[in-house]
């Protein structure tokens, strides 16, 4: 196991404590994952005095980040760079978290944790390890127990945990445990919505999410949080889908986890010339390394809330479909239809992002993925063999925005959550295709970055004597749709046509109205 004593960062801790005369216990994660030979990311120390003057003086000595998390219960965290990182960790930053003692003894704190793999302290005053719980013994087996029987009954959030966590270690929850998880669901009301997505939200950020997510499900929790999922349940769909609304879902989800690894762990050449190891349904998704390099890194850009947009796509995925049972119709010739379950799912996806406390740019990236989830199909659909018209790809890319490349993506693991396995590979391989397409453009064209800046603007139109109102925005519009499609290049034609528009009268739209793709 790493000596946490002989690390830099530690030593200035029990420095700083010792002048102080203040015990501190490093808790939790940090001795968890150094016993298992994992990274660790995070350190946490409990305080027996003023953990967050300790917390400022650690902050100061090592110039590093310090805010208070919680003045009430006496915690305060350090962000320091990777100047000041241990050799196990791997992050640009660490976290060091203080917190004041869970009673007046080590033990107390310790029996006043979660589980018993948390529940292992090392004493920075004499060097002892301690583990009144018995979490070492846990550790080879990678098992989730609670460390009293009444410990998820005190904080039902734990119950989520547990599942995370299990998750998280590749482990599993013991006996008695589970059956505290399930107790625990009806009780979920209780915490604040804040801590339910917070545990919700780090559970979909990982690579196996949706393993967690099925568990979730299984032990009565997932409904609990998102409770549009139980009509879902028994939703049953027409072929080709082989599965219920709430399976389809969960099979979407897991395939797209498999895309995302293939993203985040490409083979050789996979992504321009050598296909071979590739999975035979993704082998369309034809992407350059550098735009594979671009939506990675967009997918692991994180939130002001330090949430990342991939966990956002995954709980967007969950949601994709919750208003196909109020959409549910048979038609005359006996199928099964959901007619604008995009649409009203967008709005139920947005109720339930708010419900969560998520941020308006989050409530956003979820409602938008949800209403334009189907368009990417709808284009490899009704596109001849030359592919998508430049301007359904705009229309695309103007109402998707940045989800744009992760609309794309879902629409591959959309395709195949309708028949799993038995999916034509034909199909398959055109979703991935126009998903490819639709990233490529992106990322050479529409994206932030390289996006060419609007030929004009409000006050030209104003200047040569449109008035304002409504009218101005759909002939700025057409003429940026115009610039963006190739139609026009310089501010004198936009104006030319801005002109023309106008001309053509109020009563007649900026270009033929059609859906879009």
């Amino acid at each position: 196991m790493l000596n946490f004593l002989d690390l830099p960062l530690i030593r200035v801790v029990r420095e700083i404590a010792q002048a102080r005369k203040t015990p501190v216990l490093l808790v939790g994660g940090a001795i968890r994952d150094a016993l298992l030979n994992r990274p660790i990311h995070d350190f946490d120390f409990a305080v027996q005095g003023n953990a967050v003057a300790l917390a400022r003086a650690v902050a100061n000595q090592l110039d590093a980040a310090f805010y208070i998390m919680d003045a009430e219960r006496g915690t305060a965290r350090v962000i320091t760079t990777t100047g000041h990182a241990s050799p196990a960790n791997q992050a640009d930053a660490l976290h060091l978290d203080f917190a004041l003692c869970r009673g007046s003894t080590w033990d107390e704190d310790l029996f006043g944790r979660d589980f018993s793999v948390n529940a292992i302290g090392l004493d920075l005053t004499t060097g002892r390890m301690l583990d009144p719980t018995g979490g070492q013994a846990d550790l080879p087996g990678r098992i989730i127990r609670q460390v009293t029987p009444h410990a998820i009954d005190d904080d039902p959030v734990r119950a989520l945990r547990a599942v995370r966590l299990a998750l998280t270690l590749s482990g599993s929850i013991e006996p008695a445990t589970i059956t505290a998880v399930r107790a625990a669901a009806s009780q979920l009301g209780q915490p604040s919505p804040e801590r339910v997505r917070d545990e919700l939200m780090k559970t979909l950020a990982h690579p196996a999410a949706t393993r967690a997510v099925r568990q979730l499900d299984t032990l009565g929790l997932l409904s609990q949080i998102v409770p549009e999922v139980e009509p879902m349940r028994n939703c049953e769909q027409s072929q080709p889908h082989r599965f219920a609304v709430l399976e389809h879902t969960f099979v979407v989800m897991e395939y797209l986890d498999e895309i995302l690894k293939n993203l985040r762990e490409p083979k050789p050449g996979e992504f321009q010339t050598d296909h071979g190891e590739f999975p035979a349904w993704l082998q369309g998704l034809r992407v350059s390394a550098s735009h594979r390099d671009a939506l990675t890194a967009q997918l692991s850009a994180v939130t002001t809330n330090e949430r990342s947009r991939a966990a956002l796509l995954r709980l967007a995925t969950l949601l994709h479909d919750t208003a196909k049972p109020a959409t549910r119709s048979i038609g005359a010739d006996g199928r099964i239809h959901f007619y604008g379950h995009e649409e009203a799912g967008a709005d139920m996806a947005a109720v339930r992002a708010n419900t969560l406390k998520l941020s308006s740019d989050e409530v956003e990236q979820v409602r938008t993925t949800v209403r334009y989830h189907m368009r990417p199909n709808q284009m490899s659909r009704e596109s001849d063999a030359t592919g998508p018209t430049a301007r359904a790809i705009y229309r695309f890319m103007r109402d998707a925005g940045m989800c744009a490349p992760e609309v794309a993506l879902f629409c591959i693991a959309d395709g195949m959550g309708k028949a799993g396995t038995a999916t034509p590979l034909a199909e398959a391989r055109r979703r991935s295709a126009i998903a490819a397409l639709l990233i490529e453009r992106y990322y050479q064209q529409f994206s932030p970055a390289v996006a060419p800046k609007p030929l004009i603007g409000g006050k030209d139109l104003l200047a040569i004597g449109i008035p304002q109102g409504p009218r101005i925005g759909q002939i700025l519009n057409a003429v940026r749709e115009a610039q963006m499609v190739g139609e026009i290049s310089s501010p004198a034609e936009a104006m030319a046509l801005a002109q023309s528009l106008q001309t053509a009268g109020e009563d007649q739209p900026p270009h033929p109205i059609d859906r879009g793709v």
